[in-house]
């Protein structure tokens, strides 16, 4: 038989840290990005102090995560690009030009994609 009554509140910590735990749902058609940006912008706008610190946990955190090391993927990428284009035309500078025209090209696909109401897909 369990001595403690039924009304004691269950002790919640993070670490050595009180922890509340929160949950959340997505709606249909909503990213995980969109409701991860609306509960930072929702943190944001009650003025919570500094030392009362949110976190992700689960694909939310692990999605967090992805965003942060993004611009070194996109770095490696390019390094790569310019190694593989410069073993291929051998020379230094035939690559950086080929490269230069890769951000006016995906912003016009990008428009034209927008203009004919098109997703951006794998066929896309």
């Amino acid at each position: 038989m369990d001595d403690a009554p039924d009304d004691v509140p269950v002790d919640h910590h993070q670490g050595q840290f009180p922890a509340v735990t929160l949950s959340f749902n997505l709606a249909p058609g909503v990213a995980l990005g969109q409701a991860t940006t609306a509960i930072r912008r929702a943190e944001a706008q009650l003025g919570t102090p500094s030392e009362l610190v949110g976190t992700f946990q689960g694909s939310a955190q692990a999605f967090e995560d992805s965003l942060a090391s993004e611009p070194y993927l996109i770095a490696a990428a390019i390094v790569a690009v310019y190694i593989i284009l410069g073993v291929l035309y051998e020379s230094y500078v035939h690559p950086l030009t080929i490269l230069s025209t890769l951000p006016s090209a995906g912003v016009g696909a990008l428009l034209m994609l927008k203009l004919f109401h098109f997703d951006l897909s794998v066929i896309a």
